[in-house]
């Protein structure tokens, strides 16, 4: 209360009386800024707060129908050590069911919360680079490709 008995609202009121037009909009404006900056920085942070995903590497495998085996036990041994990295969240893999006539016969996608997780694990974790040397063993071809989501449409739900 002492703070408004100081304020002298009669003078604040004919302060505000004797601005023209074009100084009111001024600090119409200023207000908006500083409002805007003050949500934008809310929202900011409120995102920050729950961070998403951006890599998705893709791996193509093209295998040897005999060594179908020892390739998915070799790729379950580095999903294994995949799952219990920093960084990781999830992989799904798809087999071909038309072996001779698809472009690919392995396929997985495997998602990182950011590229340096991932980067981490294969220039510093031995265990990587021999799982690694064992699925190019049993592999004709591998190709890797990194994508990152530029639009995302599917519906997110909070259940309470």
């Amino acid at each position: 209360m002492r703070l408004l008995r100081r304020m002298n609202l009669t003078a604040f009121n004919e302060w505000w009386e004797d601005l023209d037009l074009a100084e009111i909009y001024l600090l119409y404006i200023a207000g908006g800024m500083y409002w805007g900056t003050c949500y934008g920085t809310y929202c900011r942070r409120a995102k920050l707060a729950t961070p998403e995903s951006d890599f998705l590497l893709v791996s193509i495998y093209h295998v040897d129908e005999e060594k179908k085996k020892r390739f998915e036990g070799s790729w379950s041994d580095q999903a294994r050590l995949c799952q219990r990295q920093a960084g990781y969240e999830w992989t799904k893999t798809f087999k071909a069911i038309e072996w001779s006539e698809s472009p690919f016969h392995y396929i997985t996608f495997r998602m990182w919360n950011e590229s340096s997780s991932y980067l981490r694990m294969v220039q510093f974790n031995p265990t990587w680079k021999e799982l690694v040397k064992r699925l190019q063993e049993v592999c004709a071809s591998q190709q890797d490709t990194v994508y990152r989501v530029l639009v995302d449409d599917s519906v997110k739900r909070i259940i309470e």
